[in-house]
């Protein structure tokens, strides 16, 4: 039903990404396209989107090795105590983001999404946050064998409470 193109550093694919972001979010993000267009750079990156049979594009998956020096590994490395880091952060892949439109939710393309792009990471470990009370993304993490690591944890200032899940990968 979907057909799954890799993003690489497909400007107009990134760009794509970027308005979906926008668009699963309901929120008008000035940095989003800068961001999206700044991780594809980040070792070991691995993006895709999911086109449906009209060709549009449905939802969008990416990620890429958590490193020393990266903004949310540093949130992350701090949130966690010493044991987690070694366990969790290193030789880890960061599940950045996931985003389905809704009109295409509920058909297992977040589940086909999530286990794709995990199936070439190649690191040990995957991490990722969401939203504390984001039951549906949770449950959807928690069947295709996520853990929760950590929780509350504050990534920002707005006080929203987020949890950290791992996946090992081998």
């Amino acid at each position: 039903m979907f057909k799954l193109r890799e993003i690489n550093k497909d400007k107009e694919l990134l760009n794509q990404v970027a308005d979906l972001y926008q668009q699963v979010w309901a929120q008008e993000d000035l940095s989003i396209k800068e961001r999206v267009t700044r991780h594809a750079g980040y070792a070991d990156y691995r993006g895709f989107v999911a086109i449906s049979n009209q060709g549009e594009i449905a939802g969008y998956a990416y990620g890429y090795s958590s490193l020393p020096g990266q903004y949310y590994h540093g949130l992350l490395s701090e949130a966690l105590n010493p044991e987690e880091e070694q366990t969790w952060l290193t030789d880890c892949f960061e599940f950045v983001e996931l985003g389905v439109l809704p009109a295409f939710r509920n058909q297992g393309l977040a589940k086909e999404l999530v286990n794709h792009l995990l199936d070439g990471a190649g690191h040990k470990t995957a991490v990722l946050t969401t939203q504390l009370d984001n039951d549906s993304a949770r449950g959807l993490y928690e069947t295709l064998g996520w853990r929760v690591i950590k929780q509350p944890f504050y990534p920002n200032e707005n006080g929203q409470p987020y949890v950290i899940m791992g996946k090992q990968l081998r």
